[in-house]
């Protein structure tokens, strides 16, 4: 073989494996971004999660359908249940639930006594195609809103409201209380520290593939589709700004939904205000049915201290 011919064979030879590179790195690309945007439906709109409980388990709850205005556009529909003093307690479900998993919780602050005010968190299946799940990165900003509607109650002080969410929920509230300083008391059951962390370990947990490259991908379609930084969910960052209010943390030290270091980040960057509960045996927002007695004991007390004293 000649000089031209060995130069010809070489230039096949090098095309050939450029584009065989170039083939793999496009299926890769293909592969990462399909996988993102199935692992971004179901972040923003999951499939919404059933509670063995409904309204009609609790028949001393006597509520009011209520609705209001979010100043992020959507009208959330909820529930009023009237209390006997002038505290009020939000209370704020978890991913892929409605307000209907809060009920044991509204039962017990309003059977002290409490104002209680639940509602159905942004999705697209409960309120129409864009009202997506932002992993608090917009729910804190629907809290504020629910704020200023017990604020305007009649039966509510405007100066004894507090908070208590379930995992999204939780982080929410944590979120919103650095938010907004008229919550005087934040409660948080289950909540993660941050989008990042929350994001890599459920990947694990429901895809069944590595957080990386796959997380970073979601995320950043999960942003572009929902017009929101997920980056502006962070607890573990908000929660040192709030100063002298005070934060009940709780967590099941067997729960594999969200892994009790997430509470622990956030204690760990969480100011002297802050108290925690660590429920053994309990998993993902069960403590509840773990150990009923005193789960309401120590709700109420908290609450009471914090709003009523």
């Amino acid at each position: 073989m000649d000089d031209t011919q060995q130069w010809k064979v070489s230039r096949r030879t090098g095309r050939i494996i450029t584009w065989s590179l170039f083939s793999v790195a496009l299926l890769m690309v293909v592969i990462v971004g399909t996988v993102g945007w199935i692992a971004s439906d179901r972040a923003l709109g999951p499939e919404i999660g059933t509670t063995p409980w409904s309204l009609a388990d609790y028949p001393e709850l006597q509520p009011e359908e209520i609705s209001f205005d979010s100043q992020t556009g959507v009208t959330l529909s909820g529930r009023f249940f009237p209390g006997e003093h002038d505290g009020g307690v939000i209370l704020l479900h978890g991913f892929s639930q409605l307000q209907d998993q809060m009920l044991p919780i509204a039962s017990i602050l309003n059977e002290a006594g409490f104002n209680v005010l639940t509602y159905d968190g942004r999705h697209p299946e409960r309120y129409g195609d864009g009202v997506f799940s932002t992993m608090g990165a917009l729910e804190q900003r629907d809290l504020e809103s629910a704020v200023d509607f017990m604020a305007e109650h009649p039966d509510v002080s405007p100066d004894r409201i507090g908070v208590f969410g379930a995992s999204l929920g939780g982080a929410t509230a944590i979120l919103g209380g650095a938010r907004d300083e008229r919550l005087q008391a934040i409660a948080a059951e289950g909540a993660f520290s941050d989008g990042d962390n929350v994001i890599d370990s459920s990947f694990q947990r429901y895809i069944g593939l590595p957080a990386f490259p796959f997380g970073p991908v979601a995320k950043r379609i999960s942003e572009w589709r929902a017009s929101a930084s997920l980056d502006d969910a962070r607890p573990v960052e908000a929660i040192a700004q709030i100063d002298d209010r005070p934060i009940l943390l709780i967590h099941g030290l067997d729960d594999d939904a969200v892994p009790p270091d997430h509470t622990e980040r956030n204690l760990a960057a969480a100011g002297p205000n802050v108290d925690s509960w660590l429920v053994e045996g309990a998993h993902h927002f069960d403590a509840h049915e773990v150990v009923p007695e005193e789960y309401a004991e120590r709700m109420e007390q908290f609450f009471s201290n914090a709003l009523l004293d």
